[in-house]
C-alpha cells in the first residue's frame, strides 16, 4: 500500500509541474528528489527548453541528477546552513 501512495505523490508532483508549464508560470524547476521515476518527465521538460535543477543526497539520485540541467548536493550545503543568534 505504501508504494501506491508514493506513486500518487510522484504523479501529483509531475502533474503540478506540467500544469505550471502549461500556464507559462515558471522558468526553472527545482526538484528535490532522488527518485528515478522523475527521469522521463525531466527529459520531456528538457526537450522543451525548461531547466530542471535536482537537489539530492549523493550517492542516491545520481541518475536523476545526471538527467537534469544542474544538480545540488544537499549534504554539502548543510554545513553552510546554521542559525545565527540575533544581533544585539
Amino acid at each position: 500500500m505504501n508504494r501506491i501512495v508514493e506513486k500518487g505523490v510522484d504523479t501529483a508532483i509531475v502533474t503540478d509541474i506540467f500544469k505550471l508549464v502549461w500556464e507559462n508560470a515558471l522558468e526553472v524547476i527545482v526538484l528535490v528528489s532522488s527518485d528515478r521515476d522523475y527521469i522521463p518527465a525531466v527529459q520531456m521538460l528538457s526537450a522543451k527548453g525548461y531547466r530542471v535543477i535536482n537537489a539530492h543526497f549523493p550517492p542516491k539520485g545520481m541518475h536523476l541528477a545526471r538527467t537534469c540541467w544542474a544538480s545540488v548536493d544537499i549534504e554539502a550545503g548543510l554545513a553552510h546552513l546554521e542559525r545565527k543568534p540575533p544581533a544585539k
